[in-house]
Order: structure tokens, then sequence, then C-alpha cells
């Protein structure tokens, strides 16, 4: 006779098999980027997959989220939540968010099979468009959900030169729709939970099985341009050359150095330089550079962008080069709901599974939902910290921990009171 977790290991085998499928030949790994035929391909399936786990009113809401409802005893308590996304980056991995979502599936139907009634309604969501996209705006679904969409960003243009407005119009979804749900008030949860991948080494060095999530850290984008002098490359005598990629190349390094000096959570990367020509017997006269930095500690986060200034400013002057700096706020640090994290510690060490707290790199949709509702995240291990990219793995023991763990977490959350908002 199967037990229960070699039932839930059958099904999660099962599904995980099926959601590769759909995938963008072209590039390695698993490619299934938001807008892509592959994405609308998998929602249609992912329909199918809600509708089968036994979720009622399973529909896509007005921001293209996917939600199905558990009924609770009471149907008219405030839903606890559980929820991510299944679209990828270019050239990703199988797990980046879709643990998350096929996790929540396997929990609906654990409640279902063990006949246990929860008091609150079970919601789950496959939430629109989390991962990058080449208009600059993450998590589409989530922030279209709790107000965080304005109409100025549907006018957001791609390098090819599509607004993003028509693109969603292309995809089949109603921009006035999403910007409608943006403005309504939105509904407030009783918690919303996240399963997730780690996509860094913490648990896997300290040979955790849970990762308690503390808090996601706040981002901030940096664009820097350059300007120099054009020079001829054979003529222009090295000292007297003011190289623009030079210095935004060695602003680079300030950006490295600077989050390696700071003793907690931080980090800093460049993600983009440009000479802004290409003939090369030419010094470069105009530069960019694009980076951002993270961190989860307040007091750093807060006045990075005041001390990178001044440590970058300076070293474009030390190339004889002048350098204007523009900052964007992506998103601040968000905490998570201190009693959610009580309840999977709780759960972790109710199954005798070992856990640490741990902080959040990578942003998820659960920035945005801690607006409306108590917020927790329960991480996996990722071997290798790798993600992102092909090598992104995560054992099956670990996945199918990290679901009892979450289920246990709900039961939780469904039996006592949580802060509100």
């Amino acid at each position: 006779m199967q037990t229960l977790e070699s039932i839930s290991a059958d099904r999660i085998n099962a599904l995980f098999a099926e959601v590769e499928s759909f995938t963008d030949p072209d590039f390695d790994g698993w490619t299934r980027t938001v807008f892509s035929s592959p994405y609308q391909e998998e929602r249609h399936w992912m329909l199918r997959q809600f509708k089968d786990s036994g979720l009622q009113n399973v529909h896509v809401d007005a921001a293209g989220n996917i939600v199905g409802v558990l009924p609770g005893r009471n149907p008219f308590a405030d839903p606890i939540v559980l929820g991510s996304h299944t679209d990828t980056v270019e050239r990703g991995g199988r797990f980046d968010g879709v643990v998350g979502v096929l996790g929540a599936l396997e929990v609906v139907q654990r409640f279902r099979e063990s006949g246990r009634l929860l008091e609150r309604p079970l919601m789950v969501i496959d939430f629109f468009g989390e991962e990058a996209n080449p208009f600059g705006l993450t998590c589409l679904g989530s922030r279209s959900l709790v107000g965080h969409l304005a109409p100025q960003d549907l006018e957001r243009i791609n390098p090819e030169g599509k607004r993003l407005g028509d693109t969603l119009q292309a995809f089949g979804m109603d921009p006035s729709g999403i910007l409608g749900m943006s403005t309504g008030r939105p509904a407030k949860w009783h918690a919303y939970l996240e399963l997730h991948i780690e996509q860094s080494d913490s648990l896997e060095k300290a040979r955790r099985d849970i990762g308690v999530v503390t808090a996601v850290a706040g981002i901030k984008r940096l664009l820097a341009r350059y300007l120099g002098q054009y020079d001829h490359a054979g003529g222009a005598r090295m000292r007297a050359r003011k190289d623009a990629l030079l210095a935004a190349a060695s602003s680079a390094l300030v950006l490295h150095e600077f989050a390696c000096g700071n003793p907690g959570y931080a980090v800093a990367t460049t993600t983009h330089i440009d000479s802004l020509q290409s003939a090369q017997n030419v010094v470069p006269g105009k530069a960019e550079l694009r980076a951002e930095v993270r961190s989860t500690d307040s007091a750093w986060f807060t006045s990075v962008d005041r001390e990178l200034t001044q440590r970058v400013s300076a070293r474009a002057h030390e190339f004889g080069c002048d350098v204007d700096l523009e900052w964007f706020l992506d998103n601040e640090i968000v905490q998570t709901n201190s009693t959610l994290q009580q309840n999977i510690v709780d759960a972790s060490q109710s199954f005798g599974l070992s856990w640490m707290a741990v902080p959040s790199g990578a942003t998820h949709d659960s920035v945005h939902i801690s607006r409306i509702a108590p917020m927790g995240m329960i991480f996996v291990p990722s071997v290798g910290g790798r993600s992102h990219c092909p090598e992104e793995m995560t054992p099956q023991r670990d996945i199918l921990n990290g679901i009892r763990v979450l289920e246990e977490s709900v039961r939780l959350a469904d039996k006592g009171p949580l802060p509100t908002l």
C-alpha cells in the first residue's frame, strides 16, 4: 500500500514532467518567459491542474493570475493563500517558482484526501509574470493585485519599441482591467505563505532542511552615464585620456568592493556596461553602467545610494570623466510575519526537520502581497546555490519536506489569530 508521502512523490514527479515540456526549444535549460507561446500553453495546462486538484471557482483574474479556492467551514472567513509563479527567465531552471505552485496544489490534494476541513478557505494562485521582462517590471500579477501597477507602467517600452499595454492586449489580456484591479480596494487575506527554493547555498552549507525566511531584500537599481572624451586610440597618450568605458569598468569594482565590506547580507551586481560605440580605434567618450544593490540591512540600504554616488563619482573623476547617476527603488526591505515564522519553525520541528533563519536575496510575489496579508516564506535547499540557470537543482526529498511544512503551517495559521496589518 502506498503511503501519503509516496503518493505525493508520484504526483509531484508527474506534474514536473509535464510542466517541463512547456519550454522554448531555442534555449538551453527551461525557458518559459512571460508573453511567450510556451508560457501561454503552460497556463492553459495549469488551469486544468487547478481543477483536477479539487480547487473550485478556478479562473484567470483581470491581472492574469490563475486562482482557485478550496472551501473551508466558514466561507466568509478571510482566506489563507498559497502561491508562486511558473514563468521563467531565459535559460532558467526547473524549480524556481514552480515548486511553490505545484507544492500548493499538492497541499490541496493532501487536505482533501485527509478529510480534514480547514476553518478558512484555502486559495492557490499562480501569479502572472513574476520574472524580469524587457519592460523592466517584475511581478506583474501581484503588483496589479495590490494596486502597485500604475497607468504609466502600461506605457513602458521594450527594446523593440512595443508598449507594455499593447503586449498585454496581444497576449489576450485587458489592460484597462488590470488597472481597474489596481485602483480597486484589494481584499484582505488572513495569511500568505510561499514555498520556494532558496536560490543560494546557506541551507546546503549548514546542512539544514528548511529555511525560515526573515526578510526579503530591498533592491535599488543604478543607471550611471559617463562623459569623457573621444580620441584616436593610436594618437591619444594613456595618461592624457578621458576614457569613459574605463571609468565605468572601474566603477564596477567600486560596487563590488563596497558590498564586500558589509558584514551582514548585502550584494551589488553590475549587470551591463556599454561604450555606446563599436569602433575599435576610438577611445570611448561616453559609457553607461547598469547595476543593482540588495540588502536586508535597513541602515546599509538607506544610505547605499548616497555612499555609492560619492565613491563612483570620485572614481570617475580619477579617469578625468564626469558621471551622472540615477537611482531607482525597485522595492523596500520587507519583513516576514513573526507569527508565521514561528509556525514554520513549529511545523519543521514536528517532523524532525532541521531549520535555520535565512534572508531572501531574491524578490518574490510575497513582497507585494505583504501589503494585504501577513506573509511568510519557506525555503528548501538549492544544490550549489545555483538558480536562474539550467543547473538549478533541488532533490525530491527536499521538495516533499517543504510541502509537509507548508501543509502544517497552513493548519497552524488556520487555528490562531494573526496580527492585523
